[in-house]
């Protein structure tokens, strides 16, 4: 069995504890990777050394392997879980496969017996949009199996899991219930959110991260339609996501508290100490409108980076740079490529920080539905970077930027692109398309 040990990509910067930071981080990405077993060639995206990759995981990991190159392990892994799905399971698709290309047996037993996070199934479903806009690659809005479990995610897995007749999926009470044990632990099918380790989950019926990633789920997936010339379906799904948006933001905020953890079985809105550990995927999927609100969250985030766990933390530079706070994205960006960090190895770490590379400092951000790449530069404390070889768009790009006001891009792919710069201060992006070959450059 082979292991994945190179990658083209390299990032430059006058700033060298950056450099050799991204180095660390890609050693670490990589060592993560496995080809030819059973399961088909896929990354570590679980728990270290499990031999396995897990919903959450990947979908969060996976804008990372595709700046290592990893586009195939990518797609590998998301048909899996789109091939898992099962009416028996209650439409839920395996939680965790491993290289033996089975669920992995430490979260499955049965089908009535397996444990599964209520976010998964959408989580999946909007990554492979994502997974779309950077690769261009058309599977993933109209291969087969994706579609099925598209369209079963999006209706009767939601039904299925709605026990309180709100329209929201939510963890069952009675059987799946509250304080019911198995084998001695509380029933893990059915999480109702991505909090694994609290002490009041199990009184939670509907977490709100859950809401927030059920809502980008369906925006997504009227995206998918769009592209799909789905007309009718693209406006149906993209009016229910609007309406979640607003729901979650009405019913699952107070003034006082913030964002909730969700609701319990009483319909009683449950809290948590730290506003973030309530809203911490919000931000992630865009599901906070207010800025108001978006400037609490991230300064929570900002105050308590050295508290939290690494699974939390891994999101923090993608995040922190998409709402223009580059300071503290910098911050925890750095501290991700501390070698010294505690639980470094957990992949999460080393995939994000590299998205968050690509994503944030570089801004790096395509559109494969309208033939674009966007960049806009989120450098902090260095004077220049680059990142070199990105594949993307089925071609390859490399970017570089001195400073906030100057940009260059270099094309290699077999058609021209339409590259769109953007600086902060400016209102509308520079638009330049970029043969083949060529290098453009751009300036504020």
């Amino acid at each position: 069995m082979a292991l994945r040990t190179e990658s083209r990509v390299v990032l430059h910067s006058n700033d060298r504890e950056l450099e050799k930071g991204f180095e660390r981080l890609k050693h670490q990405a990589l060592h993560w990777v496995f080809e030819g077993y059973p399961v088909g060639d896929y990354y570590e995206a679980a728990l270290p050394n499990r031999d396995a990759f897990c919903m959450r995981d990947v979908s969060h990991q996976c804008t990372g392997g595709e700046v290592l190159g990893l586009s195939e392990h990518n797609k590998n892994m998301f048909l899996k879980f789109a091939q898992s799905i099962s009416d028996a399971r209650d439409w839920c698709a395996h939680w965790e496969i491993d290289r033996w290309d089975r669920p992995c047996p430490v979260d499955h037993t049965n089908d009535q017996d397996f444990w599964f996070n209520l976010p998964g199934n959408f989580d999946v479903l909007d990554a492979c949009w994502r997974m779309y806009l950077w690769t261009g690659d058309r599977d993933y809005l109209a291969h087969d199996d994706l579609d099925y479990f598209y369209a079963q995610t999006m209706e009767a897995y939601i039904k299925r899991w709605d026990s309180s007749g709100n329209g929201l999926p939510g963890r069952k009470a009675g059987i799946e219930g509250r304080t019911i044990f198995n084998k001695g632990r509380l029933t893990r099918r059915g999480v109702p959110g991505y909090d694994e380790a609290s002490a009041i989950w199990d009184t939670l019926q509907t977490a709100t991260d859950m809401v927030a990633a059920m809502a980008r789920a369906h925006l997504s997936y009227a995206k998918i339609c769009g592209q799909m010339g789905r007309a009718e379906q693209e406006a149906i799904y993209n009016k229910r996501g609007t309406e979640l948006l607003k729901r979650l933001n009405r019913d699952f905020y107070t003034e006082d508290l913030g964002f909730a953890k969700g609701f319990d079985f009483d319909g009683k809105l449950l809290h948590a100490d730290k506003e973030y550990t309530s809203g911490r995927h919000m931000l992630y999927w865009d599901a906070v409108p207010d800025q108001s609100r978006q400037n609490r969250m991230l300064d929570a985030y900002a105050s308590d980076m050295e508290k939290v766990q690494i699974e939390d933390f891994s999101h923090f530079p993608e995040i922190l740079w998409r709402y223009g706070r580059n300071e503290d994205a910098m911050r925890s960006l750095k501290m991700l490529m501390d070698p010294g960090l505690a639980r470094k190895e957990y992949p999460e770490a080393s995939y994000c920080a590299i998205g968050a590379v690509a994503t944030g400092l570089m801004g790096i951000c395509p559109d494969a539905a309208t033939n674009t790449i966007g960049t806009c530069p989120g450098l902090v404390g260095t004077d220049w970077a680059g990142l070199c070889y990105v594949p993307i768009l089925g071609g390859e790009v490399s970017v570089h930027h001195e400073g906030l006001t100057s940009s260059q891009l270099t094309w290699n792919g077999d058609r021209p692109i339409i590259w769109k710069a953007y600086f902060c201060g400016s209102a509308s992006p520079v638009e330049i398309t970029v043969k083949p070959g060529e290098t453009a450059v751009a300036s504020r």
